[in-house]
């Protein structure tokens, strides 16, 4: 029986292969927008911090075995932390994004890794989709290119058909 997590990096690695490398500032934001993805349903699961130490180990370039060492995880996930209600996790959201300026890759980047995210744990919970439309809105990425995103991303984390 195949690995999950394997079978997710290669997702992940297929759902990230047309986005360029940013510069650290911006791989951070996006990082960011990632954690509070996984965040806003009040619960870290397993398999979330396992995605995210895949999708930070392809976003800042270094990775171990296709994720994050544990000290670098830990790192990452403590600097996130903090007090997480719905409306700081709405400010927050707002500030990583307004970081991430007019740059329209990077916005359509921190979509793509929200939606991995969300993805990761294939429990869907409404402060979740509630999340992801604030999200579209706070990018002002069109419906039109979130719904394409959506569709890369569910092409990248669907099981081959034979």
């Amino acid at each position: 029986m195949p690995d999950p997590m394997s079978s997710f990096r290669l997702a992940v690695e297929k759902a990230l292969s047309g986005v360029k490398p940013f510069p650290r500032p911006t791989a951070e934001a996006i990082l960011e927008i990632a954690y509070l993805t996984m965040a806003v349903d009040d619960e870290l699961r397993d398999e979330e911090i396992d995605a995210f130490s895949v999708i930070a180990a392809a976003m800042l370039g270094g990775a171990t075995e296709g994720g994050l060492d544990d000290t670098s995880l830990r790192q990452w996930l403590d600097r996130f932390a903090g007090d997480l209600d719905r409306n700081s996790i709405n400010d927050r959201m707002a500030a990583v994004v307004k970081s991430l300026q007019s740059d329209p890759q990077a916005k359509i980047a921190a979509y793509r890794v929200a939606c991995l995210m969300a993805m990761s744990d294939l429990d869907a919970a409404d402060r979740e989709f509630e999340f992801d439309l604030d999200l579209i809105a706070t990018l002002g990425i069109s419906q039109d290119d979130a719904d394409r995103v959506v569709d890369e991303v569910n092409a990248a984390v669907s099981p081959p058909e034979n």
